[in-house]
């Protein structure tokens, strides 16, 4: 298998199930990778730059132990164009002569070291259907999109030019109106919360505080705990912040989750099954 400092971690597993053990030898970050249920989540996403970004360890640490293992490093300067063509798509024609219904910049929200999706999602429930919601964005935010989709909206990412800090124009065309109640997932206020815990004896409650947990614990001790989710039973969840990894990969599996944030570091999550 060819491979690149593109390559996403998941294909090289499911290449050469060796590669599991090589990369964890890498850095202590990266033993994670171990762990079945979070190399499922996360490996699909991750890419080897992004992995050796992570793990603070460098893009060559990968190639050394993994050119071992029967995989053929292409040259720096192939992946570069390869990527670079991939980065450059013709603009869809629906955003030729599209309407922005709604516009939002989340970097000073990030640079604010908060949780811009609750924001997100809410400006995207705004836009008229057949208008385009604009989100401006210091990075391609690829957990996002997925979740857009599965609301009925077409996507186009557009790198602009600019000197100093990336920017990214990410065009959502909103194409069906959204019944939110029926979603698996969604924003709930707190008492909508406490009121759907009211049919629940105590008993059949499990609680779960990750708030003080480093990543990616927090992860983790949630889906151990939702493998051991039983029909009956509903899992309330004390967070610092929206696990959004979570809540792209949730939508394709049997779990309803709601959502309310109390204040700043403070969210609660509900988890049952549908």
């Amino acid at each position: 298998m060819r491979i690149n400092q593109h390559t996403k971690i998941s294909a090289l597993i499911k290449a050469n199930e060796s590669s599991i053990d090589a990369i964890a030898s890498i850095a202590k970050p990266l033993r994670k990778i171990k762990i079945p249920l979070l190399r499922k989540f996360l490996t699909p996403r991750v890419s080897i730059v992004e992995a050796a970004s992570i793990a603070g360890c460098e893009v060559q640490d990968f190639k050394r132990v993994l050119v071992p293992l029967g995989f053929i490093w292409e040259e720096d300067e192939f992946a570069e164009n390869t990527q670079q063509e991939v980065n450059k798509p013709e603009k869809p024609a629906w955003l030729e002569h599209a309407i922005i219904g709604k516009e939002l910049d989340v970097r000073p929200i990030l640079l604010g070291g908060q949780d811009p999706l609750k924001e997100i999602l809410q400006a995207y429930h705004q836009v008229p259907s057949g208008s385009v919601f604009l989100l401006i964005n210091s990075f391609i935010p690829y957990p996002l999109i997925p979740i857009l989709e599965k609301k009925g909206a077409q996507c186009f990412v557009e790198e602009m030019e600019t000197r100093e800090n990336p920017v990214y124009h990410c065009f959502f065309l909103k194409e069906e109106p959204v019944q939110e109640l029926a979603e698996p997932i969604s924003f709930i206020a707190i008492h909508e919360l406490e009121e759907i815990l009211e049919n629940y004896p105590s008993e059949k409650i499990l609680f779960l505080d990750v708030r003080g947990l480093p990543m990616p614990q927090p992860m983790e001790q949630i889906l151990m705990k939702l493998n051991d989710l039983q029909k009956a039973e509903i899992l309330y969840v004390q967070h610092h912040k929206v696990p959004l990894y979570l809540m792209e990969e949730l939508e394709k599996e049997r779990y309803t989750m709601r959502i309310a944030e109390v204040g700043e570091g403070d969210v609660r999550i509900l988890f049952y099954l549908k």
